[in-house]
């Protein structure tokens, strides 16, 4: 995988060095400039979360993170979940419950992406004016770079030939899709680790779309995407289930842990505004069931997650909590 990734990076940036006669405007100078800033800072995040005696200075680079984003805003450049992830706060909880690994990978390259190619992440009105057939062919390089980081957002490795398969990423928010998940689920073997799973559906989405307009509702999907990111444990992985609705499966994790986990998503979806200034809400069905494959622990969170609904939303049901009838 490292050596394919190698080459892609390489073959992008021989596109970039092609010679044109167009100018860079100064919005792209300023967008690459924080493109490259933003990438060694969460470099140094992801590096930092992995030692145990740099607190202090992972608050100062986890700040850091923040007023890059809100100069991203301010420019409005356009980023994908996992670099909102990665640049955003870190939960009050700690290293442990920062964003997965795989949300670091990702966000490097998107950030790569937009340093190599910043007038396509511009908004058109900018003025900003490059050669068309460069930004294309460097643009392609880098979405086969980000298939293949989002391939490696599973429970287990994939050799190279399969890498080049670049089938296993949600196209609206970049997580590991549903197709993904069903892999996953299908060559998972417990072994001597447990697994938990959280399903999320986001409350009356329907409305949403009808309201306020499915681009708004794609919107809102993606937001989704990178709260989920931001709050799940280190090592746990999100996908998009399919809809509005998303999975997250949680190795190694406690009954107490995912429960915890779940209780953190409901209530940082409430912090997310709608455009008429009212807050969003999702329901989570959580499950930890002792002995039992991948496959039936995401059941039985299927079924509690309707319950939730069933109860009035905007909540998080246990599926040890309720008495569940056989599937």
């Amino acid at each position: 995988m490292k050596t394919f990734r190698i080459a892609l990076i390489a073959t992008a940036m021989a596109v970039v060095a092609v010679p044109s006669t167009a100018v860079a405007a100064p919005e792209d100078d300023a967008v690459r400039e924080l493109a490259d800033t933003a990438a060694e800072l969460v470099a140094e995040e992801q590096a930092l979360l992995r030692t145990t005696d740099q607190a202090s200075r992972l608050r100062v680079v986890d700040g850091t993170g923040t007023m890059l984003l809100e100069q991203f805003d301010e420019l409005d450049v356009r980023l994908t979940a996992a670099t909102r992830a990665a640049l955003s706060p870190l939960p009050a909880e700690g290293a442990g419950f920062a964003p997965p690994s795989q949300v670091y990978d990702a966000a490097l390259d998107d950030l790569m992406r937009i340093s190599a190619t910043p007038s396509a992440v511009l908004p058109t009105e900018s003025g900003s004016s490059g050669p068309a057939l460069g930004l294309l062919a460097v643009a392609a390089m880098s979405l086969l770079v980000l298939g293949a980081a989002a391939l490696a957002n599973s429970l287990r490795r994939e050799s190279d030939g399969e890498l080049a398969a670049m089938a296993w990423s949600d196209g609206l928010t970049g997580l590991a899709n549903r197709r993904r998940l069903d892999h996953d689920l299908e060559t998972h073997q417990l072994d001597d680790e447990s697994i938990a799973a959280i399903m999320v559906d986001v409350d009356h989405f329907k409305s949403i779309n009808d309201r306020f307009g499915h681009q708004e509702g794609d919107e809102v999907l993606r937001r989704i995407a990178s709260m989920l990111a931001a709050h799940v444990r280190y090592d746990d992985v999100v996908y998009r289930y399919g809809g509005e609705e998303f999975c997250i499966l949680l190795p190694g994790a406690t009954h107490d842990d995912a429960v915890g986990v779940a209780n953190r998503i409901v209530e940082a979806a409430r912090t997310i505004i709608l455009p008429d200034d009212t807050h969003l809400t999702v329901s989570a069905g959580v499950a930890h069931v002792d002995d039992a494959d991948a496959a039936t622990t995401v059941e039985s969170a299927d079924r509690a997650l309707i319950a939730a609904k069933t109860a009035g939303r905007d909540r998080m049901i246990d599926a040890a909590s309720i008495a569940l009838e056989p599937a």
